[in-house]
């Protein structure tokens, strides 16, 4: 009778009556972690009740809670997770049973083609969530030393870009947009190259030319006594090249090799004494027709054919009236036309050279 009783018990009570089931054998898995159980449950929430395992309208049961148990049935309960997906820095809230990253993704339809996942596909989504960033492929132009090209990437920064197609920047390089610039569609990264070189040329050292007077020798005569030479020097500069090209020098160090020698020359200062009044005093043109006589006039006279300075000199070339009668004219130069005054100096430099004219001759010659 107690055998019987153990096997079926009849429980009388108010409200109906109750009969004690067999066990059955099941296998629950929840999240991954499997395990055998021998119950009395009738379902399957009745079963998960007994376990102290508690779940949403979020998580994934399957059976379904209402489903019967019988012998070997297995129980899989998958517990909601939520993601949030950070795809090119735009944020979606998502909620999923996976328990991976790879299976969270696929199960999303994340675009994952070509793209860059921030994290190990194999790796959990822990219950309390996780945030997945994705970063799709983008074309952008690639400019290195000059020679754009196009790529197309899926890296988080142009730093990142950088490093995934080989590109190491040296210290002097120039890099735009900075290394730490997110990479956006159709965007321009310029690699600038920059180098410095130091190079060595020769160079001349220009001569000092000094100049003597010599009394020995008439006014507006010049002889060169000693023969200037240029030196030379040793000119080290820095060479900035950008792209190849030269963009700029620095004069970093200099040596004289070879010293310049100096050039001496006289000047004569030795007055011109004019030639006796009874001496043919010659003729205009020649050689003198083709010199500035109005840059003359200019400086000895400000061009006034009339001028006349306090200390016995007149006209546009300043004569004396000695001078002016040894070359042919008569009375006060200032009162002769300008065009006699000019053939008379012409008359006067043939025959005596622009030395008459210590100060301004030179300019005969400009």
């Amino acid at each position: 009778m107690l055998a019987l009783l153990a096997l079926v018990a009849l429980v009388a009570t108010v409200g109906g009556v109750y009969y004690v089931l067999s066990p059955v054998r099941v296998e629950l898995s929840v999240d991954g972690q499997t395990q055998s159980i021998e119950t009395r449950s009738s379902s399957v929430a009745e079963l998960l009740a007994d376990q102290g395992i508690v779940v949403t309208d979020a998580d994934l049961v399957d059976p379904p809670l209402a489903a019967e148990l019988a012998e070997g049935t297995t129980i899989t309960v998958s517990y909601a997770r939520p993601v949030t997906l950070v795809i090119d820095g735009v944020e979606t809230a998502h909620v999923t049973t996976r328990r991976t990253v790879g299976d969270a993704l696929q199960a999303l339809s994340a675009p994952t083609d070509g793209a860059a996942v921030l994290a190990p596909l194999s790796d959990a989504v822990p219950r309390g969530g996780a945030t997945i960033e994705i970063i799709t492929p983008k074309p952008v132009t690639l400019d290195v030393g000059g020679q754009p090209s196009g790529v197309t990437s899926a890296a988080k920064t142009v730093g990142d870009l950088l490093a995934a197609e080989g590109i190491v920047l040296s210290p002097t390089d120039a890099l735009t947009p900075p290394a730490e610039t997110p990479v956006t569609s159709a965007m321009t990264i310029t690699v600038t190259r920059i180098r410095i070189e130091n190079e060595t040329r020769t160079e001349p050292v220009a001569h000092e030319t000094i100049e003597r007077d010599d009394a020995d020798l008439a006014i507006g005569t010049r002889k060169v006594v000693t023969k200037g030479t240029d030196g030379a020097k040793e000119v080290t500069y820095a060479v900035t090249y950008t792209n190849d090209q030269i963009s700029g020098e620095l004069v970093v160090a200099a040596t004289v090799t070879t010293e310049p020698v100096k050039e001496v020359v006289a000047v004569g200062t030795k007055p011109v004494v004019a030639a006796p009044q009874a001496v043919d005093p010659g003729s205009a043109g020649g050689a003198a027709a083709d010199l500035n006589w109005a840059a003359l006039a200019k400086c000895e006279s400000s061009g006034n054919p009339k001028a006349v300075n306090p200390a016995g000199y007149y006209g546009l070339y300043q004569f004396s009236k000695a001078t002016w009668a040894s070359v042919g004219g008569s009375g006060n130069p200032a009162d002769a036309s300008a065009a006699e005054q000019t053939e008379r100096a012409q008359i006067l430099y043939n025959r005596s050279g622009a030395g008459q004219w210590p100060h301004c001759g030179p300019r005969l010659f400009t």
